[in-house]
């Protein structure tokens, strides 16, 4: 290999080294286009993401249930996300994309708003266009956005269908939160949601079956 040749070839492996660290630093916008789209299937994970950043497992989707799914990136908090798929022998379809707890991936609301981890509920708010259902604390569904009741976040996504599970502080309003507490839809507008002030643990993107 010439002097040219050998230079060109480090150029190009320092080129895809800076690329994976600007990637680290800034995770991408989750949508549910390319290795994410409807018919997607793991080969277009691995091509998207490089075979060694894409674990094969059982994925937690609640009340102890697990389903055939993938991690992205098990090993870097960051950037970690997990999936189910619809079919978990072809390991093909995403059904559920979930960001979770410590993952800074996010979603783009419809004026280009980044809904993310720690989002707070008047944020997200704001970017539905108008006040949106959300289950009582302290239960297996404990904050979960119910419905967006056809705010803009209700069709924003292409096709997919967006989730957000809330969490409320360590030292939230005591007596606010027992009257927000359990298997009941409340108004994001409630007084005392206001005064709980949750902000987002968990963001999932669906498609429907």
């Amino acid at each position: 290999m010439d002097k040219l040749a050998l230079a060109s070839r480090l150029a190009t492996i320092a080129l895809v080294a800076l690329a994976g660290t600007a990637f680290a630093q800034a995770p991408d916008l989750l949508a549910c286009t390319g290795p994410f789209a409807r018919e997607a299937d793991e080969a277009a994970l691995i091509k998207a993401f490089g075979a060694a950043n894409v674990q094969r497992a059982r994925i937690e989707i609640g009340e102890g249930e697990k389903a055939a799914g993938a991690i992205l990136f098990p090993k870097d908090k960051k950037r970690r996300l997990e999936l189910i798929w619809r079919d978990g022998k072809t390991r093909r379809g995403p059904s559920t994309i979930y960001i979770r707890q410590g993952s800074a991936w996010a979603v783009a609301g419809p004026a280009g708003e980044r809904l993310a981890i720690g989002s707070a509920l008047a944020a997200v708010e704001a970017a539905n266009g108008k006040p949106f259902s959300i289950l009582g604390f302290d239960w297996d569904y404990s904050g979960t956005a119910a419905d967006w009741q056809g705010g803009k976040l209700e069709k924003a996504f292409g096709g997919c269908r967006l989730t957000i599970r809330f969490g409320y502080p360590k030292d939230a309003d005591a007596k606010a939160l027992d009257r927000l507490s359990g298997d009941k839809e409340f108004s994001s507008a409630d007084p005392d949601m206001r005064l709980v002030k949750p902000t987002a643990y968990e963001i999932l993107l669906s498609w429907p079956d």
